[in-house]
């Protein structure tokens, strides 16, 4: 296609209100899921709910959109009805979503599925019937099918990309997701105005535009079983995507802009091959497209394999391990540092904390997703039996490869890493990829034997498999031994629905990272302590709860007390089946007073009526992803309803100002410390014998130890507190300040 077309006042209209109806979807897609997972959760399978019901929306929409298309004349109108609605239902989402949350947070499962679907249904519907409409309208104009499809695609799909970074970096980080839901609203009422202003004067040019009604070359297309190679695609797509995310959330510690960052590089991939596709047919007209499309799947498994094989040999014997292990070490991604002067090398090693969330999607996503992109508009192409149904073709592709994504999700999620782990689902990924090969008919215009086919596709497969790594050995690049460590130590590695999480021990010394992030670690004498603190100024405890179990200390140290039951929620159950293999931990969970739920903790707090003596958290920290979950105010409030007249929390606090300052709001006596906060609805009371009793029984050289991690610590009261923090901010579930970090790190430079 020549692009003569963006000169169009027509062309460049479209184009432009597609850009941005793209960049407001994807505000709209992270607002509503992280809000989502306010009601239902942030494990495994509330997670994958979401993102399925949002996707089945998407799909059932392009479908229906696509018959829309070829069944009206007024395509320009129903599309500003479209934008209108869809803002109009971004208006009330957030009230709309506290009001449903607040009377089915915390169902079953299969209800959750159901209240999330009613949520989403309508907006994600609206969003899939875009695509198909519009390649309609722009197809009419330009009469050239793959160059519509191949643009509308690129635009649309760059503007999701730049609103995912945008959404995450910007919006949220200093304004918060209520005001990100606002802006998407605006985005649509100024699209569906500007759409409703030049409706009349345009649509005669929009719905006039030349077609033929002639059957297409049946022999130049797949036809029908282009659905069932565009599900395949999808369903691969997806899982690579998954994969990706996993892979690239233990180099960048489940930070909230890795996701989104990983998002808009795998976003911006597809983007870039769409359009490259449209160009490289231009200058080679008579390529034999059926092979084009077996080649860029090829390309595919042999780009993700060229990607795993390297990053893992360079990282184990070149000095690319020094990115690694730069990026391993640093616990914010973006770090936020300013670089330092002192020398070039150090300069660059904080410049690379920086960009280091970019580095990583780039390396591993860019290539393969660039063959992704240039997929669609060709397979599309090859799809269209006549060339008078554009939509409906466009409509019918979106719909399979969306199926094809939610299965390949839900099947990569809990099947295929669970039982085969990171490596082996890339190997098997890849080589249905390799496999593709086969079919690979033409090159260059000469046919290729099918001997010399199988015998290239063999070879590669034989020799992908000979050196891809296996067994955990990527993750075990990727994470670096405590320096305190002598040579030999235990390594223990597990990977699960959840995640990664690998232990390191020697001795009674282990350190835990989940996902990349260190949680925990043993001897822990500073949760000793903050836990021992707790329980002298708790009353006569029956039951406690611990939200989080990180190496088992806190619930170590409780179960040194009289209290009567202890109940664990830990979201991870990947973390504990790895600590479990370790004697010390298993002696803690053989108590018989413990009992263990597997899930959220937000959500278990939301299902319970059960009043607690004591809460005990250290769950995750206030930089992860989704963490603003159970840190903020409303969570808090939650905390404080489920606490016995005179119980006690404890939290762990890894940030200074409005962590305790959430805490202060909603509870009357607060106690901080430099690590950790107390707090109580009632006068606390501290009961020194009970914290005698359980020093006792660990050894002199260890109440020592436990006893001067304490020392120093203690910074004041509520009194104390209300003097100091009264300019600080508040976590609010629409306000997750320390979770978007950005802008707190900002304000505390530019105050």
């Amino acid at each position: 296609m020549h692009y003569k077309f963006i000169t169009n006042r027509s062309t460049a209209f479209l184009s432009f209100i597609f850009f941005f109806s793209g960049f407001s979807a994807l505000i709209y897609q992270v607002v509503w899921q992280r809000l989502l997972t306010v009601h239902y959760g942030v494990g495994a399978i509330s997670m994958s709910l979401i993102v399925s019901v949002y996707m089945v929306g998407l799909g059932l929409g392009a479908l229906f959109g696509g018959y829309l298309a070829e069944r009206t004349t007024r395509r320009i109108t129903l599309y500003c009805i479209v934008e209108f609605l869809i803002g109009a239902f971004g208006l009330i989402s957030l009230p709309l979503l506290s009001f449903i949350g607040s009377h089915t947070a915390g169902s079953s499962y299969v209800l959750s599925l159901f209240y999330m679907f009613a949520f989403l249904c309508l907006p994600t519907f609206l969003m899939g019937t875009t695509l198909p409409l519009l390649t309609k309208v722009f197809n009419r104009l330009i009469c050239d099918f793959l160059g519509s499809v191949s643009f509308l695609y690129f635009i649309n799909t760059i503007g999701a990309a730049i609103g995912a970074v945008f959404a995450s970096y910007l919006i949220i980080s200093f304004f918060g997701l209520d005001v990100a839901a606002a802006i998407a609203v605006l985005i649509n009422f100024f699209l569906a105005a500007l759409i409703f202003l030049v409706r009349d004067s345009d649509s005669g040019e929009y719905a006039s535009g030349k077609t033929s009604r002639s059957i297409v070359d049946r022999d130049a297309i797949f036809g029908s079983s282009a659905f069932l190679l565009v599900f395949i695609t999808g369903f691969l797509a997806i899982g690579y995507e998954i994969v990706w995310f996993r892979i690239i959330g233990v180099l960048t510690k489940a930070s909230p802009y890795a996701f989104s960052t990983v998002l808009s590089v795998y976003l911006a991939g597809i983007a870039i091959g769409s359009f490259g596709m449209n160009k490289y047919l231009q200058r080679h007209r008579n390529i034999h497209k059926k092979s084009l499309f077996f080649s860029l799947q090829f390309l595919i498994g042999v780009s993700v394999v060229l990607t795993i094989i390297s990053y893992y040999y360079l990282t184990k014997h070149t000095g690319f391990d020094t990115l690694t292990i730069a990026s391993f070490q640093n616990d914010l991604h973006p770090s936020f540092k300013m670089p330092s002067m002192v020398s070039v090398s150090q300069f660059l090693i904080d410049m690379y904390g920086i960009v280091d969330v970019f580095w990583w999607p780039a390396f591993f996503v860019l290539i393969p997703t660039i063959f992704m992109g240039a997929s669609f508009p060709l397979i599309n192409l090859l799809a269209m039996s006549r060339s008078d149904e554009e939509g409906r073709t466009v409509g019918t592709v979106y719909f399979f490869n969306i199926t094809g994504n939610v299965l390949g999700g839900l099947v990569t999620g809990f099947l295929l890493l669970p039982f085969l782990g990171t490596e082996m689902t890339l190997l098997a990924f890849s080589s249905i990829g390799l496999l593709f090969g086969l079919f690979v008919l033409n090159i260059g215009g000469r046919n290729v034997p099918f001997r010399r086919r199988v015998g290239s596709v063999a070879t590669i497969l034989l020799l992908t498999v000979a050196v891809f790594p296996r067994g955990g050995q990527l993750y075990e690049e990727m994470h670096t031994p405590p320096d305190t460590f002598d040579q030999v130590f235990e390594t223990y590695l597990e990977e699960g629905v959840e995640g990664i999480t690998l232990a390191y021990q020697q001795q009674d010394k282990v350190v835990n990272y989940i996902n990349g992030l260190g949680h925990g670690g043993r001897p822990g004498y500073m949760f000793y302590y903050e836990t021992l603190k707790a329980l002298g100024f708790a009353p006569d405890i029956e039951s406690a709860l611990v939200i989080g179990f990180g190496t088992g200390s806190a619930v170590e140290m409780i179960q040194k007390s009289d209290v009567r039951a202890i109940t664990l929620v830990e979201l991870n159950e990947t973390l504990m089946n790895n600590l479990s293999k370790m004697p010390v931990i298993e002696d803690i969970l053989s108590d018989p007073r413990l009992t263990i739920v597997f899930d959220d903790g937000r959500r278990y707090l939301l299902r319970t009526d059960k009043k607690f003596g004591l809460v005990a958290m250290d769950p995750l920290r206030t930089t992860t992803s989704y963490s603003n979950n159970v840190y903020s105010r409303q969570f808090f409030e939650l905390v404080s309803e489920h606490l016995s007249e005179d119980g006690v929390f404890m939290l762990w606090k890894d940030e200074h100002m409005v962590i305790p300052n959430t805490v202060h709001a909603v509870f009357d006596y607060v106690k901080v410390y430099g690590f950790f906060i107390l707090a109580s609805n009632s006068p606390f009371k501290e009961d020194r014998e009970r914290e005698k009793k359980i020093l006792a029984q660990f050894s002199l050289a260890e109440r020592g130890h436990i006893l001067k991690a304490g020392t120093g610590q203690y910074i004041g009261d509520q009194t104390y507190f209300a003097k100091q923090a009264s300019d600080y901010l508040i976590n609010e579930d629409w306000k997750p300040i320390t979770e978007y970090y950005l802008g707190l790190k900002v304000k505390n430079i530019y105050p």
